[in-house]
Formats: structure tokens, C-alpha cells, sequence
């Protein structure tokens, strides 16, 4: 099973994502004050990472599915809304995972703080379960496609164990029981996508390659419109559109040499 390369590949990357939220965790517990005051930019270099991988690798080879046999013009047309289609199932399913999440982070009583607690790291696990999935679908094509749509993706799991960290603390739970909390639902839930995803992915036999790129594209578009960016937002005396540019500029180099180099 672990022998195919897009496995090796997605497993790879999602355990890159498991530490780096783990590494969020661990520098809140040990300077909690740092880890808040820069995560932001972070966010502000994925956003330009994954706003260059979305729109110019993700959605382009989800439209131009190298299996399909074009007959004419018409064909083309309606493998790209059919594309464009998955783009925005990607988005809803992300979309309902938001819902949740925000109703687990409204403010509640103090009275209801744990039950606060627990709710949103459910919904935050929720979250980084489909991050899974997306590490297991990006790289169904080949490893330049993966590497680019989640490169973006691993710089938003530094904040995610922050946030997690951040929530269990704020219903009353001791540090110790948070870290391992915030863990299992920040890093271990990222794995678990990832694994889940493959056994289904085995189970369906074919794979809708074209399908699955363009629902990470959807979905990813999500992370990039309500998370990351209202993060970065946060960047102070607006440095994080100099971060973000930073990320466009390596998404945008790598976009380029792979086509120099002749790859799909």
C-alpha cells in the first residue's frame, strides 16, 4: 500500500503537517507571547503561495484532465464546468465545516467554558481532518502538484496548534491536558485524513483525478478567503502583503519551471 509514490508523497506531507502544528503547540506552551504575535505572518506567505497554486495549477489541470479525449469545442467546455463544479463542491463541504467552527467559537457563559472548549476543538479537529484529505488528494497527479497546493497549506498549521492551544486554555484546562489535547486535534487528525482518504480512495478503485484536484482547489480557496486571510491581515503596519508577495513570487517561480521543464 505505503509503496505507491502519491502515497509516500501525501503521508509525507501530512506528517510534515502533524509536526509543524505540534510545533505550534510547543511554543505556545513554552512563549506563548511570540508564538501569537507572529503567526500572522505565516498566514500572510500562504496566502500568496496558495493563491498562485489555486489559480494558476489547480483549477488549469483539474480543467485539462489528461484522460479525457476531446472531440470538440463543446466537450472542452463541459469538462470545465463539470471541473468548476467539483471547485465548488470542495468549497461547501468547507464551508459547512465553517459553520460548525463558528458556532463552537462564539462566546458562551462562562458557566458552559468547558463544554466551550470541547466543542470548538471538535470542530478544529473536524477541520484538520479534511486538511487530511486535501494532502491525499493534491497529490494524485504527481509531486509537483502536491507539493505546491500544500506548501501554502503547511504554513497555516503553525496557527492551527496555536489556536487549538489558545482554546483549551481558555475553557480551564491545565497546560499539560491542553498540549495533548491540542495535539490530537491539530496533528494526529491531519494523519488520519490523509490515511482515510487513500483506504477510501483504494475501496473506489478508479481515480477521479480531475475531480479530486479540483475540490482541493475549492476547498482550499476556502482556507484562503476565511482563514489565512483575516489572519494575515493581522501583520503589523501592513507587512504581511511583503510576505504574501514573497509567496507569490516562489509559487510563481516554481510554476514556471515546471513548465520549462516539460512536466504536467
Amino acid at each position: 500500500m505505503f509503496g505507491d509514490q502519491e502515497i509516500f508523497f501525501g503521508l509525507t506531507a501530512s506528517l510534515f503537517a502533524a509536526a509543524i502544528s505540534t510545533s505550534g503547540i510547543i511554543v505556545m506552551t513554552v512563549f506563548g507571547a511570540w508564538a501569537q504575535r507572529n503567526s500572522a505572518y505565516f498566514s500572510a506567505f500562504a496566502v500568496g503561495l496558495l493563491t498562485v497554486a489555486v489559480m494558476f495549477h489547480l483549477i488549469p489541470e483539474a480543467m485539462n484532465d489528461p484522460e479525457r479525449v476531446l472531440d470538440d469545442s463543446k466537450t472542452a467546455l463541459d469538462h470545465a464546468k463539470r471541473a468548476m463544479g467539483w471547485v465548488a463542491v470542495g468549497f461547501a463541504v468547507m464551508v459547512l465545516v465553517g459553520m460548525a467552527v463558528q458556532v463552537a467559537f462564539r462566546r458562551r457563559p462562562d458557566g458552559a467554558a468547558l463544554t466551550f472548549g470541547y466543542a470548538s476543538i471538535i470542530a478544529l479537529a473536524a477541520h484538520s481532518l479534511l486538511d487530511g484529505v486535501i494532502y491525499s488528494a493534491s497529490f494524485q497527479e504527481d509531486p509537483f502538484t502536491g507539493w505546491l497546493s500544500t506548501g501554502g497549506l503547511l504554513f497555516h498549521e503553525f496557527p492551527e496548534g496555536v489556536i487549538a492551544f489558545l482554546l483549551l486554555i481558555e475553557a480551564g484546562l491545565g497546560r499539560f491536558k491542553a498540549m495533548v489535547l491540542a495535539f490530537f486535534a491539530a496533528a494526529v487528525t491531519t494523519v488520519a485524513g490523509t490515511l482515510g482518504a487513500y483506504y477510501l480512495l483504494g475501496l473506489l478503485g478508479g481515480l477521479p483525478l480531475a475531480s479530486m484536484l479540483a475540490a482541493a482547489a475549492g476547498a482550499l480557496i476556502y482556507v484562503l478567503i476565511v482563514h489565512l486571510g483575516p489572519h494575515a491581515a493581522q501583520t503589523p503596519n501592513g507587512r504581511g502583503y511583503e510576505i504574501a508577495g514573497l509567496g507569490v513570487a516562489i509559487g510563481t517561480i516554481a510554476i514556471i519551471l515546471q513548465q520549462l521543464g516539460g512536466a504536467h
